[in-house]
């Protein structure tokens, strides 16, 4: 049996969608299976040395065209719009023993091209992985923008989206599923039983604890910085969407500074929330004790969190965290660090009674402040609690681990 993935994706960044793609296909690797990787991708030192590669040649565009088309259009009609990624596809998959492979198609844009090539007949079977949901975005953003173009806008994309899922995933022999609250929440949206369920997390790749801390670079940020022996940290990484809960982190952090003067805050991203949070930081005062970074390399990312006692990941209740966990969430488990976070179904589902981490409810201000400042008072003590925290993570929360589901 050969594992076959499919995937426009060129790697040439890295991000999640590329951390999980690695992390699945190197594990199924290192467990003997006979994997292939259809993909742009020029660079393979990242992948595991016994999959093979196939180069598709397509630096494909038009991503939001083809789907919207898609939403309305047959396949056999979007083969004749898009003939030169469809005939690569064709040349690539008739050399294929289909009846002895399983086809699977990792992103958004890859299970929509799955679904046209099985109605066109070029493929017998696919099976979608399924780690983001933008109906949820595009309901997310028309029901809290105030901008009347903006929520037509995003109401006709929710529409296309809708319309779109329904096609593909109802349509597709099995789908891959970032939590079982993802599963509960397709199944009840979509005809889709017949589809084979895979429940495989976002996690932690075969070699996440590589990056140890570079001592060096560490002594220069602290006098950076100016974080005191006696400074106590807090800090957040990740992106700065609207339901990332940075500004409530910030308000919270204020209220914190005034019975607790050494704290200091680290806030590490980039984002459309970003203006708002500087706003906060400037009409609040606080620009002595926040430290703003706009991006850190990956490979420095355990650096920057050893500066820190406490790792929050503050996000806001939304439909989508509540599916998926984050990656943020994972880097943080293993940064021998306490981590604070926002409790979800998702999160619930590998933290039950905060075996791994500090919950607490999202989008609660007053317990985030409850949370942070029991960090502050019970520090040794919950050091002392999550001391294996990172060796749990890293064995029990990696690819590795997990990647059974999809051979059993």
């Amino acid at each position: 049996m050969k594992y076959i993935f499919f995937t426009l994706r060129d790697f040439n960044k890295v991000g999640g969608g590329a951390i999980r793609i690695y992390g699945v296909l190197n594990a199924l690797a290192e467990s003997g299976k006979q994997v292939v990787l259809i993909s742009n991708a020029k660079n393979h030192d990242q992948f595991h040395p016994s999959i093979r590669h196939i180069t598709l040649h397509i630096g494909f565009k038009r991503k939001a065209l083809l789907q919207g088309l898609l939403a309305f259009l047959p396949s056999t009609i979007m083969t004749w719009l898009f003939p030169q990624l469809f005939s690569r596809c064709n040349d690539i998959f008739t050399h294929v023993d289909q009846n002895n492979s399983k086809l699977f198609f990792f992103e958004y844009l890859d299970n929509s091209i799955g679904y046209i090539l099985k109605r066109s007949g070029i493929i017998n079977h696919y099976v979608n992985d399924v780690h983001g949901v933008s109906t949820i975005e595009f309901d997310y953003l028309r029901k809290n923008t105030t901008s009347i173009v903006r929520k037509v806008i995003y109401h006709f994309k929710y529409v296309l989206s809708e319309r779109l899922d329904r096609k593909v995933f109802e349509y597709a022999d099995g789908i891959i599923y970032s939590s079982d609250a993802m599963r509960k929440y397709f199944e009840d949206r979509y005809n889709i039983r017949r589809a084979r369920a895979y429940v495989l997390p976002n996690l932690l790749s075969g070699d996440a604890g590589r990056f140890g801390i570079d001592e060096q670079l560490r002594d220069q940020l602290l006098q950076d910085m100016q974080l005191l022996p006696d400074s106590f940290v807090f800090l957040f990484a990740g992106g700065y969407k609207p339901t990332s809960g940075v500004d409530d982190l910030v308000e919270v952090f204020h209220q914190l500074l005034r019975t607790y003067p050494h704290l200091r805050l680290i806030l590490i991203g980039d984002g459309p929330l970003k203006k708002k949070v500087c706003g906060l930081i400037e009409t609040k005062g606080l620009s002595d004790a926040v430290i703003m970074i706009d991006s850190v390399p990956y490979a420095l990312l355990t650096t920057y969190q050893s500066l820190a006692n406490v790792l929050v990941c503050p996000d806001r209740y939304n439909a989508f965290s509540n599916l998926i966990i984050h990656l943020k969430y994972l880097d943080s488990l293993i940064s021998n660090r306490i981590v604070v976070n926002s409790r979800f179904d998702s999160v619930d589902e590998i933290n039950k009674d905060d075996k791994l981490s500090v919950n607490f409810a999202a989008s609660d201000v007053a317990d985030l402040y409850q949370k942070l400042e029991i960090c502050i008072l019970d520090y040794r003590k919950l050091m002392e609690k999550y001391k294996g925290t990172r060796a749990y993570a890293l064995e029990h929360l990696s690819y590795r681990s997990k990647i059974s589901v999809l051979t059993d």
